[in-house]
């Protein structure tokens, strides 16, 4: 706070520092704070990273899945088909909702730590993800709002255009135990937190099997919500994947072509990973924007890498939280400040410019100036 010592005078000039001072703490204190997580986090466990599971098949006609349309763009003489979930912002005002389902999954460990997905349950409830907050783009939910800023000179800017998320069923918790040889606990060195570290194949099985004896409707999201467990491939050196998403099909007895679109999200204490931002929501944030731009995992665009998430490699999907894993924000709602992750615009990736989003920026905090570059 600032104070004038008693009969003072405050001069023009300083009145004018003072106003200038308060408008350039005003601008800053809007600023998202940004970070970006690079190698081993403080807990030594692994680079955080995500996955994707593709869907095997040919998406036929009107198919038994959540509301998605479609549409191309070219870039050097070569179309790129993509679909994306609700209805195309070009169209005009159009509200989709898509049921959702959360199911906490809770892990027992061979040497008797338990991970419980429910008790985080009424936190990602209450959190942006399904609650409406304040964002760039306006007041609504995390992807939604993320959604039209993407899309803005397009049509996202239609106060009359929404892509939301139901109010969650939150279904029976699911106990897993888990074989001694399909995972590890480990105690954080700085977050001191107990961490379950388990083999991806394993649990990638489990879940398809759990999507099967659910019998969960094609038409809904189910949200598989884990705590403090990551994913690792081949073995622990591999590490960390926080979550993923993906589609399968099947044939119901009408013949009809089902698609159930899913995704795997963990609820993350800060300190397990070097950006402050990876923390409670951050990975299911990655996750659920993803599933809106690519519910299907087979949107391909030209090939792209990046600094800020060398993990990657030279990739040619339209994942839009590959690019900036680590980088977020912070969202108070409901007496919890969330961090939800930063997210690349379509127009990244398409290498359109300029771009169609909010403000013709290519991320929402804006950190690509750019259009992607190839690799």
């Amino acid at each position: 706070m600032l104070r004038s010592k008693e009969n003072s005078k405050i001069t023009r000039f300083g009145i004018a520092s003072v106003l200038l001072l308060i408008v350039v703490l005003s601008t800053f204190a809007l600023q998202p704070v940004r970070t970006q997580a690079q190698g081993p986090g403080d807990d030594g466990i692994g680079t955080p990273k995500f996955k994707s599971e593709p869907l095997n098949d040919t998406v036929r006609h009107n198919p038994a899945t959540v509301p998605f349309w479609g549409s191309s763009f070219t870039y050097n003489g070569q179309t790129y088909p993509y679909t994306m979930v609700g209805t195309d912002p070009t169209q005009g005002a159009a509200t989709s909702v898509v049921p959702t389902e959360i199911i906490p999954l809770r892990f027992v460990f061979a040497d008797g730590n338990v991970l419980d997905g429910s008790t985080k349950t009424a936190l990602t409830v209450a959190s942006p993800i399904f609650q409406n907050a304040q964002f760039a783009s306006g007041v609504s939910q995390y992807g939604d709002a993320i959604q039209r800023a993407e899309f803005w000179t397009t049509g996202g800017s239609n106060p009359g255009y929404h892509v939301l998320l139901g109010q969650p069923t939150v279904l029976p918790t699911q106990t897993i135990s888990v074989p001694k040889n399909q995972a590890v606990t480990l105690v954080g060195r700085v977050s001191h937190r107990v961490i379950g570290l388990m083999s991806y194949s394993w649990f990638s099985s489990k879940l398809k099997n759990m999507l099967g004896s659910m019998h969960i409707d094609s038409h809904t999201l189910p949200v598989f919500l884990v705590y403090n467990t990551f994913l690792y491939e081949g073995d622990t050196s591999n590490c960390c994947v926080l979550g993923y998403h993906g589609a399968g099909s099947s044939l119901n007895g009408n013949g009809s072509q089902q698609i159930q679109t899913y995704l795997f999200g963990s609820y993350s204490d800060q300190g397990i990973f070097g950006s402050p931002f990876i923390a409670d929501i951050h990975g299911l944030s990655h996750e659920v924007s993803e599933w809106y731009n690519d519910p299907f995992v087979n949107n391909i665009v030209p090939p792209w890498s990046v600094p800020t998430a060398p993990q990657y490699g030279c990739t040619a999907y339209l994942e839009t939280g590959d690019p900036v894993v680590g980088i977020g924000f912070e969202v108070p709602l409901n007496g919890t400040v969330y961090h939800p992750e930063d997210e690349v615009y379509f127009s990244w990736f398409a290498r359109e410019s300029p771009s169609r989003a909010l403000n013709g920026y290519y991320t929402y905090m804006n950190t690509f100036p750019s259009v992607a570059t190839g690799c």
